[in-house]
C-alpha cells in the first residue's frame, strides 16, 4: 500500500513531509496520548459532571441557609442530596451524554445538558414529594439546585472542551487519523474543521483515491483494493492510527467493497472509522440508523421545535434590546463628552448595511473615526486597497484615541441595541455587510439575506477581526446552516468573554 505521510495542517506542503511515527514522537506527545482516547474522554466528562452536580448541591444548601435564611432542618435530611448524582448521571447516559462527547459541538452539549438536568429536576421533585415526603423548605432547595446546575454543568463541560482545545493548539492529545480517499476532499475536510477552529484530528497518513481510480474493470479494481490493503495492519501500527477517515468517490468501481473491508479491518484493530460525505454533512435533516434494514433514515426537524426556538430568540432579542438601550442612555453622556472633547465632531455615526430586502438600512454606533475618515480613505490609494481586501484595517489611522478605547471593549456598538429593540437586527446573527461587499458573496448573498444580521455572531467569537474575508463568508454560512437557539446562547456567552479579553479588537 502506498501511503503519502503528512504532518501538519497545510495539505499542499504536507504530502511530501514525513509523518511523526511512534518512534519519533516526543515524550510530551506520548504523555498526553491517553487523553485522545474516547474511553478517557468519557471518564473525564463523567467526573466533570459529577463535580458539577456536587458543587451545585453544596452551593444550593449554602444559598438556602445564608441568603434565604432557611434553616437546615427545614430542608431535606442529610444524605438525601446524594440522590442527585446518580439520577443526573443516569439520565445523561440515557440521553447519550457520554457517547463520543469529543465529537459534539458545544451547542449540542448545552441542549443535552438542559434536557437532562430538567428531566432530573422533575423526576427528583416527584420522587421526593410523593414517596419521601420532604420538608417544605426542600422545594426551594430543589429549585435553587436546578438553576445552579443549569449554569455550573455547562461551565464545567465547556471548560473541559476548552482545555482540550488548548492542548490541540499545541499539537497534543489529538487523534491520529489516516485519510483514505480524494486529496481534494481532504483539503475540504481540513477547511471545514478550520472554519470551526477544531484541531482534534492530526492527519498522519493519506491513501489517495487516485491510486484506486482509473479506467479499469471491476475485477481489476478488486485486485487494486486488495493490494492497497495488503500492509494495512502494519501501517496502522507504525503510524499509531486511532481513526480512519474515508471519502471515496462512488464512481470508483468496487469502492463499497473497499469501505466494507476497511471497516472490518479497522474493527479488528480497535480503530474508529469516520465516513466523510456531503450527504451526511447536511444540516437540513436529522438521520438515524434503521436497525431492521441497515439503512439511514432522514427526517426533518419538528416544526414546533423550530417555532419555539424562534420565539425564544425573539424574546431574548427584545430583552437584550431593552437592557442594552437603557445602558446606552446611561453611558451616552460620558462617552459623548469624551468624543466631543477630542475633536468636537458628532457623537453618533450612522452605519450602513444591506437589509433583508437588499436595500440600505442604518444602525447607530458611537463615532470612533475622524470626521474626514471617508475623505482620508479616498485620498490614499494604498490605504483604500488594503481596506477593500477585508473591509477592515488592522492599524487604521482614521480611528481616534477615544475610538480605540471604545473599539477595544466594543462600547461603540452600544447604540445598536436600539435597532435590536426595533427588530431591525438581532442580537446574534450573520455579520452586517455593505453594498460594496455584496458581490463578494456571489450566489450565497440570498442565503445571507434570508436571516436578520446580528450585533454579534459566529465569526466574531471564532476569530473576531483576526480572520480572512473568505473565512468570514464561510462562518456566516456555517451559522445559517447550523442555527439553533443553543448556538445563539453559546455565541452570546463567548461574546462577553471575547470582549473582556479584548481579543482581536482594533
Amino acid at each position: 500500500m502506498s501511503v503519502f505521510t503528512i504532518d501538519g495542517r497545510n495539505i499542499g506542503e504536507s504530502l511530501a513531509t514525513p509523518a511523526t511515527t511512534g518512534e519519533h514522537r516526543t515524550r510530551r506527545e506520548k504523555f498526553f496520548d491517553p487523553l485522545s482516547r474516547n474511553s478517557i474522554k468519557r471518564l473525564l466528562f463523567l467526573a466533570c459532571d459529577a463535580a458539577a452536580v456536587g458543587l451545585s448541591n453544596w452551593a444550593s444548601l449554602i444559598a438556602m441557609q445564608r441568603i434565604f435564611k432557611i434553616p437546615r432542618a427545614n430542608m431535606s435530611p442529610p444524605g438525601n442530596e446524594l440522590l442527585y448524582l446518580p439520577f443526573v448521571l443516569l439520565i445523561l447516559c440515557q440521553a447519550e451524554g457520554y457517547q463520543s462527547p469529543g465529537l459534539r459541538r458545544p451547542e449540542k452539549e448545552l441542549a443535552i445538558l438542559f434536557r437532562a438536568v430538567s428531566l432530573s429536576f422533575l423526576a427528583l421533585v416527584c420522587a421526593s414529594f410523593i414517596f419521601l415526603k420532604e420538608p417544605e423548605g426542600s422545594q426551594h432547595l430543589f429549585v435553587c439546585w436546578y438553576l445552579l446546575a443549569l449554569a455550573i454543568m455547562p461551565l464545567f463541560r465547556l471548560g473541559l472542551k476548552s482545555l482540550y482545545g488548548a492542548l490541540w493548539r499545541r499539537g497534543l492529545a489529538q487523534q491520529r487519523a489516516l485519510w483514505v480517499g480524494c486529496t481534494e476532499k481532504l483539503a475540504e475536510f481540513e477547511n471545514l474543521l478550520s472554519v470551526q477552529r477544531h484541531r482534534g484530528y492530526r492527519m498522519v497518513g493519506v491513501i489517495p483515491a487516485s491510486e484506486l481510480d482509473g479506467e479499469h474493470s471491476l475485477e481489476a479494481s478488486k485486485w487494486t483494493a486488495s493490494e492497497a490493503l495488503a500492509t494495512w495492519d502494519e501501517t496502522i501500527s507504525k503510524l499509531q492510527v486511532q481513526l480512519v477517515v474515508v471519502s471515496l468517490p462512488s464512481r470508483i468501481p468496487g469502492s463499497h467493497e473497499l469501505v466494507r473491508e476497511i471497516l472490518r479491518r479497522s474493527k479488528a484493530k480497535g480503530v474508529d472509522v469516520e465516513v466523510y460525505s456531503d450527504l451526511f454533512a447536511t444540516s437540513e435533516f436529522n438521520f438515524e440508523l434503521d436497525e431492521f434494514s441497515g439503512f439511514f433514515r432522514f427526517y426533518a426537524v419538528p416544526g414546533w421545535s423550530r417555532q419555539l426556538q424562534r420565539g425564544v430568540k425573539f424574546c431574548v432579542d427584545m430583552f437584550a434590546g431593552l437592557i442594552g438601550s437603557l445602558l446606552t442612555v446611561l453611558l451616552s453622556p460620558v462617552i459623548g463628552a469624551a468624543i466631543k472633547m477630542e475633536d468636537g465632531g458628532p457623537i453618533f455615526y450612522r452605519s450602513t448595511y444591506v437589509g433583508q430586502n437588499g436595500q440600505d438600512r442604518y444602525y447607530l454606533k458611537f463615532r470612533t473615526m475622524r470626521v474626514d475618515a471617508d475623505q482620508l480613505l479616498e485620498e490614499n490609494p494604498e490605504l483604500r486597497k488594503q481596506f477593500e481586501l477585508q473591509y477592515k484595517l488592522r492599524k487604521d489611522p482614521r480611528v481616534t484615541h477615544v475610538g480605540r478605547v471604545l473599539r477595544k471593549y466594543s462600547l461603540d456598538e452600544l447604540p445598536s441595541f436600539f435597532s435590536i429593540l426595533r427588530g431591525d437586527i438581532s442580537l446574534v446573527g450573520p455579520r452586517t455587510i455593505r453594498q460594496k461587499e455584496a458581490d463578494r458573496y456571489g450566489s450565497l448573498l440570498p442565503k445571507l439575506l434570508s436571516v436578520k444580521p446580528g450585533l454579534t455572531g459566529f465569526w466574531q467569537v471564532t476569530g473576531r477581526q483576526l480572520t480572512t474575508y473568505e473565512e468570514r463568508i464561510q462562518m456566516d454560512m456555517f451559522y445559517i446552516d447550523h442555527w439553533s437557539i443553543w448556538l445563539d446562547f453559546l455565541i452570546a456567552a463567548k461574546t462577553v468573554w471575547k470582549v473582556l479579553e479584548t481579543e482581536g479588537a482594533y
